[in-house]
């Protein structure tokens, strides 16, 4: 069984990087390292890349404030001044005024209409970052230990789907009460939710096994938050918070 099908987006604004909240950094970065695999190399004292077998580029970034959201998702524009007054325009705010990065090209960050922090940048193209599917049910299977997808937070699923919509070509579809699925149409696809205001952005990783990836996090200073959930035909999830309590998801068998 399968989702809805999607309408693919434009493919024009994809999520390129994905930013995880890590006050306690060092830790952080051996755990990802040693439970999946990420090659982690220092950037900064506050800033640590990360690369997995696929999917998003990862960026482990320390000092952020008490409160701050777990992860925001990077989304890929050619001007990011241009697309931040675009985003204010349609009803967004200004969470951070565009900077530059060595190699990283100009960074931004917003809240949409919801209060939820997306970033924008001007590092990636487009064209070089191939769809990922969710994968549920008979969808293609990602690389293992992969990012697969994100869940975002949108109060009002109407106003998210016109405003990702309007300002990034996303293509959306209603999945299940309170779920909005999105797909840019490269990139990880994801879903917004309506029920959990506090938890705003959740970046799920793809396992062959969640049980005994469940385990291997609460061996390796992580912590578990429940049992596996699996659901018939799609899929299993499984939930945890790493050493900087940053909430995290699981997607596999």
């Amino acid at each position: 069984m399968s989702l809805p099908t999607v309408p693919a987006g434009t493919g024009e604004h994809p999520i390129g990087m994905i930013v995880i909240s890590a006050n306690n950094l060092a830790a952080s970065t051996a755990f990802y390292s040693k439970v999946f695999g990420w090659q982690v190399q220092s950037v900064s004292p506050e800033l640590s890349g990360a690369v997995a077998s696929g999917g998003p580029s990862i960026t482990f970034r320390a000092g952020t404030p008490e409160g701050f959201q777990g992860m925001v998702p990077m989304i890929c524009v050619a001007n990011v001044q241009e697309a931040l007054d675009r985003v204010v325009a349609a009803g967004g705010s200004v969470e951070r005024a565009p900077w530059s990065v060595p190699m990283m090209g100009t960074i931004a960050r917003f809240k949409d209409p919801a209060g939820t922090v997306y970033g924008l940048t001007s590092a990636f193209a487009p064209s070089m970052i191939p769809a990922i599917p969710i994968p549920f049910g008979d969808a293609p299977t990602p690389p293992n230990n992969s990012i697969c997808s994100v869940e975002m937070h949108a109060g009002d699923l109407a106003v998210a789907a016109r405003f990702f919509g309007d300002q990034f070509g996303w293509g959306t579809e209603s999945s299940m009460p309170q779920y909005l699925t999105f797909d840019p149409g490269a990139g990880v696809a994801g879903v917004f939710q309506s029920h959990t205001p506090a938890t705003r952005a959740v970046p799920y990783i793809y396992v062959a096994n969640v049980s005994a990836t469940l385990d291997a996090i609460d061996a390796a200073g992580g912590k578990r938050m429940g049992a596996p959930m699996p659901i018939p035909g799609r899929t299993t999830f499984g939930y945890f918070s790493d050493p900087s309590g940053t909430p995290m998801g699981l997607m596999g068998g």
